[in-house]
């Protein structure tokens, strides 16, 4: 009984010792979706496209009326230099791999705006991976 004792012990303070030189912790949680696109709206805001580009990963897809990539990071600032309006989030709805933001649209480089647009976001790692924009009406139930 005592052999099992001080084994169960000596375990006890190994595990709890920290394991020695092992200096590696455990990467940080990705940051909340709506705070990535909170922050990326902020940059638009501040006209800093340079940190507007950065929310983009290499190769991110845009759907808009045309689908392509955002091939290189001159590309991701040239998209949100040419965006007309601005924005205010509203909801954001988390669907797990991806999340539905909706955008309260308002004046911006292009002029006046108004009404809202929704956008589907694929972030991993806090770079948009997927940007599409979606209609702005839901398909009816075929009668």
């Amino acid at each position: 009984m005592r052999r099992a004792t001080a084994i169960a012990l000596l375990l006890l303070g190994l595990s709890g010792c920290g394991g020695g030189s092992d200096k590696s912790s455990p990467a940080p949680a990705p940051p909340p979706d709506k705070e990535v696109i909170r922050g990326w709206l902020a940059a638009l805001d501040a006209g800093d496209y340079v940190a507007a580009g950065s929310y983009f990963a290499k190769n991110a897809l845009i759907q808009q009326a045309q689908v392509y990539r955002l091939k290189t990071r001159d590309q991701a600032e040239e998209f949100n230099r040419e965006l007309p309006c601005r924005a205010n989030l509203g909801p954001v709805k988390d669907e797990g791999k991806t999340s539905i933001a909706v955008f309260n649209l308002r004046a911006g480089p292009g002029g006046p705006c108004h009404g809202s647009t929704r956008v589907r976001f694929k972030i991993d790692a806090g770079k948009f991976e997927e940007w599409r924009q979606l209609p702005d009406t839901e398909p009816g139930p075929v009668v």
